[in-house]
Formats: structure tokens, sequence, C-alpha cells
């Protein structure tokens, strides 16, 4: 099957903007809520989901097609989909400590980050080919990376200003993480 350049165009800026799992599906929220206030950790941490998603879609796809759908084995999914997450992680902090650049506390937020799942499961229901699971994969992972990035903004930006005592910490974010997903609705 032939995919267009456009339809390319689209997987990838439907998973930024139009299908952000952060801010529309609510999925891998955890991060984003306690996003750190620098910009620095919070692109280490969008760049390292980012590549956890990309690479756990690449290994999901063969595995549902190749053998899990092949042998009839779809119940499975879940469960194969998440040790296969949980490899993916281990071998990326193992290749960041490589680097001298740990994963280190974000280690479990990525492990256990249930976008990086939702990807894998949406993508093979959705009927994507490879190259349609990897440009889609890329857009979530690029979506999530734009949405810590502007969250970690939103956070210093709140600390600065007087928020009343019951609004602070989790309610305050959550009424942001709301308002910033409605802005995210003009592009669908």
């Amino acid at each position: 099957m032939t995919i267009t350049f456009n339809t390319m165009l689209l997987l990838v800026l439907g998973g930024v903007f139009a299908n952000n799992y952060a801010l529309e599906k609510f999925l891998g929220v955890t991060p984003l809520l306690g996003a750190s206030k620098t910009e620095g950790k919070a692109l280490r941490l969008g760049i390292a989901v980012a590549v956890v998603i990309l690479l756990s879609s690449a290994l999901a796809w063969p595995v549902q097609t190749f053998l899990l759908s092949a042998l009839d084995l779809g119940y499975l999914q879940t469960l194969v989909f998440a040790a296969l997450i949980l490899i993916v992680v281990y071998i990326v902090e193992l290749l960041a400590k490589a680097m001298h650049l740990s994963l280190g506390v974000y280690f479990p937020l990525i492990a256990l980050n249930s976008a990086v799942l939702g990807v894998a499961v949406n993508s093979m229901s959705a009927g994507y080919g490879f190259l349609e699971t990897l440009l889609s994969s890329l857009g979530v992972g690029l979506g999530f990376l734009f949405a810590l990035l502007i969250f970690s903004g939103v956070q210093t930006r709140i600390d600065q200003l007087h928020v009343p005592k019951p609004f602070r910490g989790l309610p305050i974010s959550l009424l942001a993480a709301s308002i910033v997903s409605m802005v995210l609705v003009a592009f669908k």
C-alpha cells in the first residue's frame, strides 16, 4: 500500500496537535502534571518518552503482525506490549547510562506511562501498516514533548502568580491542563 506525503504529514501533525495523548486523550498525564519547572528536565523527559514510544511501536507492530495475529494470540496483546515496553525502557536506560545521561527518576515515569502502551495498542487497532505506525508514533512522541514543554512554562508562570490556597498544587495544574486541552480542540 502506498502512503502519500499528505497522509504522512497528517499522521505526524495529528499526533502532535489534534490527537495529543497527554492533553486530548489524557494518557500519560502524570509526568505532565508533575512536570519539571525547568525546560531542560522537561526536554530530557520528553525526548526519552518520544524515543520509547517510537521504539516500542516499531517493535510492537511486527510482534502483533507476525506473532500474535498469526498464532491467534490477540488476547495477550496488552501483556506482551507491556513487557516489550519494559524491555525497551531498560535498553534506553542502558544506552543513556553509556552516554552518561541517566534517566534517573524518570525511568519509572517512562516505563509505566500509559501513553506508550496506548500508542502501540491504538496503532494496532487502527490497522496501520508499519510506516503509518512509525509516523503516528513519531507524532505522538513529539506531541508529548510539546505538551511537557508547554506545561513546564505554564507551571513556571503559575508559581509567579498568586493562587488561592485551595487551588495550589494539583487543582491549578488540572485547570491549566484542561484549558490547554481546550485550545487543542481547535485543531480537530
